[in-house]
């Protein structure tokens, strides 16, 4: 499938795309979204907070199961495992079909993390969907006094929602293969637009690596410009090379990093790499109006990815992750110009900058942060490892 990249058959046609921020735009169509379902709704996310934007999403689901659409609702049992019982209990009691992913036990928890869902994705009626990075909470909104963090979903309406919706009943159901109980609804083939695209998945479990198949064939591929928007960027060798390789053909390369990171060690971490980034051409630019959580990239005008995939390796090998993959020059073209207009707002840095700017105890803090974070990776990675030998025991 990644070997023809760009190729107009891999992609189902006659889908209407829009590109959502964070904050207000993105839970004013998630709330429409949940208002306007009919007859069914899978929600799967990462983090839901028992917040106020937590709580209105919540009553938004509760009164959509109130008047008769079926709610399946899944969150992370880590990412979500603040949720008090007595908020669960609510939800539950109103007929939504609430599940924690992967439940972690009680004790050492830390030590059983495993698998996780990390995908960010809801998809009402078979018919639109909405996928990014964004989270259920107040800090993705943002208020009066504070920005909200700088991400991205991808709103969807049209065939490709079909297979979305499948691929989300397989993970509630934990069926991956054989037939599902919804296959037979799925037949709704509404082509409400003119763009091509399709979901990619990633699921080491399940061998499934489109999502970093997908960015290295375009990068590879890639012929006049590569934009990247990355929130905890440790690219695998792979995608590094990938990249490099564009720079020396010509392709303008540019990556809009965090100028602050919620993670202080990732954003040390991903320092590390600069000096790499610059001897090799490529520009790196630093956002630091609010928090950077943003995953997407755009390449030559006309392919897009945007999802909930981090490029790193716990992304790549502990987590499930959904992106959408867009062939569509229009859209593409539209992406890249607010990436534009995000690069001007940013800081760029340059071989002088960060020479400068780096004390040796920075530099050897980066190091240590780089080191760190691709071990704790390939730690969690031996925990899905282990996990799956398990599974495939019983």
């Amino acid at each position: 499938m990644q070997k023809n990249i760009f190729a107009q058959d891999q992609y189902l046609p006659g889908n209407e795309l829009t590109l959502v921020s964070s904050g207000e735009p993105f839970f004013a169509r998630l709330i429409d979204l949940i208002n306007n379902a009919q007859k069914q709704i899978h929600f799967q996310v990462y983090i839901f907070d028992e917040d106020k934007t937590g709580k209105e999403v919540a009553a938004a689901l509760k009164k959509a199961q109130q008047r008769g659409v079926e709610i399946y609702l899944t969150v992370d049992s880590y990412g979500s495992k603040s949720l008090s019982p007595e908020f669960i209990a609510d939800l539950k009691q109103t007929g939504v079909q609430f599940k924690f992913f992967s439940p972690l036990p009680k004790r050492f928890y830390v030590f059983r993390i495993g698998r996780r869902l990390h995908s960010k994705v809801i998809v009402a009626d078979h018919a639109e969907a909405l996928i990014g990075g964004i989270n259920i909470a107040d800090k993705y909104r943002g208020n009066e006094q504070e920005l909200p963090w700088l991400d991205f979903a991808i709103g969807v309406k049209g065939p490709v929602c079909a297979e979305i919706s499948r691929i989300c009943e397989r993970i509630y159901r934990e069926k991956y293969f054989g037939k599902i109980n919804n296959q037979g609804k799925l037949t709704r083939k509404l082509h409400t637009g003119t763009a091509r695209s399709r979901p990619s998945l990633n699921d080491w479990f399940r061998q499934k690596n489109q999502i970093r198949a997908g960015y290295r064939a375009a990068f590879q591929k890639s012929q006049q410009s590569i934009t990247v928007v990355a929130s905890y960027f440790l690219p695998s060798r792979s995608i590094r090379t990938a990249l490099k390789y564009a720079a020396r053909r010509g392709v303008q390369v540019s990556v809009l990093l965090p100028g602050k990171s919620d993670i202080y060690m990732a954003k040390r971490a991903t320092t590390y790499l600069y000096r790499w980034l610059l001897r090799n051409n490529i520009a790196i630019y630093e956002w630091h109006n609010s928090i950077l959580h943003g995953k997407l990239a755009v390449v030559d005008n006309k392919w897009v990815t945007i999802g909930s995939y981090n490029l790193n390796h716990l992304s790549e090998y502990s987590s499930i992750e959904m992106n959408v993959e867009v062939l569509d020059e229009t859209f593409a073209t539209h992406t890249q110009n607010i990436l534009t207009d995000l690069l001007a707002q940013s800081t760029a840095v340059t071989a002088d900058s960060y020479s400068h700017k780096r004390r040796t105890i920075d530099k050897f803090l980066d190091w240590m942060s780089y080191v760190f974070a691709r071990w704790m990776m390939f730690f969690l990675f031996f925990l899905v490892k282990r996990e799956h030998e398990f599974k495939e025991q019983e």
